[in-house]
């Protein structure tokens, strides 16, 4: 008659390997100094229009408006630390996860087999503070990891690569 039957057994969960939450590797504090700088550009950009606004005006609206914004931004900056201070990074033989968020807690990770390309990235203030971003990306979701010093994402970005090919060569 020539019918198989089909079956997919459940997959015994006991055996897949876990992420480990000791073996996150977080980004480097000076990357907190930086977002933290970035915030502080924002408020005194905030603070001279409501300055410049309220003299013109003469009126407290536009105090009342900065002190809002100020507010917002100072709200910003407190999560900023929180997020930085979760976001971590991890590799294991056969991928990168990369851990963020503090509400909603997110784990990507990323097999090597699919990688396709790794780079790093340095804008002129990370290149001040001696921070790098590595761009991951894959055949699907591609990942960024920034706030890493200059030697981790250069030895991230070559184990990326050197893992990625060896897998590629011999599926």
């Amino acid at each position: 008659d020539g019918d198989m039957e089909f079956s997919t057994p459940p997959l015994d969960l006991d055996g897949v390997p876990q992420l480990d939450d000791d073996h996150f590797v977080r980004l480097d504090p000076a990357y907190l100094r930086v977002a933290m700088i970035g915030h502080a550009v924002v408020a005194g950009v905030v603070v001279a229009i409501g300055a410049v606004v309220t003299a013109l005006v003469g009126h407290w609206l536009p105090v009342l408006l900065t002190a809002v914004v100020l507010a917002l931004v100072g709200l910003s900056a407190a999560r900023s630390v929180l997020d930085i201070r979760r976001i971590a990074w991890q590799v294991r033989e056969h991928d990168v996860s990369y851990r963020s968020g503090v509400l909603v807690r997110t784990v990507e990770t990323l097999p090597f087999i699919r990688i396709q390309h790794a780079r790093i990235s340095r804008g002129p203030i990370e290149r001040r503070f001696g921070l790098a971003k590595v761009h991951i990306n894959s055949a699907g979701p591609d990942l960024s990891i920034a706030g890493l010093n200059v030697d981790d994402a250069e030895r991230l970005r070559n184990v990326v690569i050197e893992r990625a090919g060896e897998l590629n060569e011999n599926p």
